[in-house]
């Protein structure tokens, strides 16, 4: 019987040992080395050239055949006169502008030159200036004897008012451009006179931009020949201040397309410009 106990103890433990399920083995997970993108490099951002067709002296911009056909470029020598104080500075001159018998140009004066004629009167114009382009905006006209902006050259006459009074930037400077006329009396806004003007300082501070370019309005007389409404001229002086603000509103409110050339035309004239010396 003891012979026969132990080869049954073995079977026995062997089958148990069979039955017996091993614990699960537990594999480390397995980490993938982090997908890393390759940076993204945006292109840099050119500017489009600048187009210019134009080039006088230092002075280049855009000219469309539209609104004037040809240019004459000249240094106008310096006037010490009473009358015209400036340096000497580039001139430039439009022929057959879209508007006939008129005087369209635009002027270069080195302000250094400038404040060495006039020490009383160029810096302060040049720091109105500069204000108004640091600020970015232009306050409205009002019926004023100090109510007018910065504009070289110096005349003997007086600005009778603005509108249309807007920031405008070039292609290395800043300044404003609005619609103007200037006279000695009571003067009605009229055709003859009005002209747009551009006055801009390059980046660097050397140079004063001055653009004059005649502007009509369908809404204005030809001229200043007669007081509207059929007023003699001392009623028309005596009502000239509410008269003037009126038209001041009335031009305000017309479309840029309406004034003849647009105030379109001439702003992209005025972001051509280069002042390279």
């Amino acid at each position: 019987m003891k012979k026969l106990a132990l080869p049954l103890m073995i079977i026995a433990f062997v089958l148990l040992a069979c039955s017996i399920t091993p614990a699960p083995t537990t594999k480390p997970p397995v980490t993938e080395p982090p997908v890393t993108e390759p940076p993204v490099t945006e292109p840099p951002v050119t500017e489009p050239p600048v187009v210019t067709n134009v080039a006088c002296n230092e002075l280049s911009l855009y000219l469309d055949p539209a609104l004037a056909a040809s240019f004459d470029c000249q240094v106008v020598p310096e006037s010490p006169s009473e009358m015209e104080i400036y340096p000497a500075h580039t001139e430039l001159t439009f022929h057959g502008y879209l508007l006939a018998d008129k005087f369209p140009h635009i002027s270069v004066y080195p302000i250094g030159d400038y404040a060495a004629l006039l020490p009383d009167v160029i810096p302060g114009r040049v720091a109105e200036l500069q204000s108004i382009i640091a600020s970015g905006s232009i306050p409205p006209f009002a019926v004023s004897f100090s109510s007018t902006l910065p504009f070289l050259p110096t005349f003997n006459a007086a600005q009778v008012f603005y509108a249309q009074e807007q920031n405008l930037a070039f292609v290395n400077g800043s300044g404003i451009r609005f619609i103007t006329e200037y006279a000695q009396y009571y003067a009605p806004a009229n055709n003859h006179d009005l002209f747009y003007t551009y006055q801009g300082i390059t980046s660097d501070g050397l140079y004063w931009i001055s653009v004059i370019l005649p502007i009509n309005h369908p809404m204005l007389p030809a001229n200043a020949d007669n007081p509207p409404g059929g007023m003699t001229w001392e009623e028309f002086s005596n009502n000239y201040d509410p008269y003037i603000t009126d038209m001041v509103f009335q031009l305000n409110t017309q479309p840029p397309d309406s004034y003849i050339p647009t105030l379109f035309a001439l702003d992209a004239l005025v972001s051509s410009i280069i002042v390279q010396p």
